[in-house]
């Protein structure tokens, strides 16, 4: 359901790869895409709300986002992002969550 999501937007970020997987018990929706340095934020935040939008309608919930941004150009490092699922569909979708509070609580960024 995710890549038919994606390919119904042209200004949707191309995916590399889609995985769905248990880890130490836990739901994971792992995504990679191909970032482009003038869009990389609007890419992200693309990403991460596509995924929260086709996730909140999972008959079992997930309990962590990963997604993964390669750049299309060598300037820019390999991202690693692991976001709570159910804080992001709070913030994507029903808005219960300002934009600090889920910067700083619910998303974490690793360079990779």
């Amino acid at each position: 359901m995710i890549p038919k999501y994606f390919a119904r937007d042209h200004n949707s970020p191309p995916i590399t790869r889609t995985r769905i997987y248990g880890e130490n018990g836990k739901k994971v929706l792992h995504l990679n895409i191909q970032v482009n340095r003038n869009r990389y934020e609007n890419e992200l935040e693309y990403a991460l709300s596509a995924m929260a939008s086709v996730c909140q309608y999972a008959e079992m919930p997930f309990d962590k986002f990963v997604l993964i941004m390669e750049p299309t150009s060598r300037q820019i490092d390999t991202e690693r992002l692991e976001a709570k699922a159910k804080c992001t569909i709070d913030y994507f979708v029903f808005k219960r969550v300002k934009y600090n509070r889920w910067l700083t609580k619910c998303i974490t960024t690793e360079k990779i």
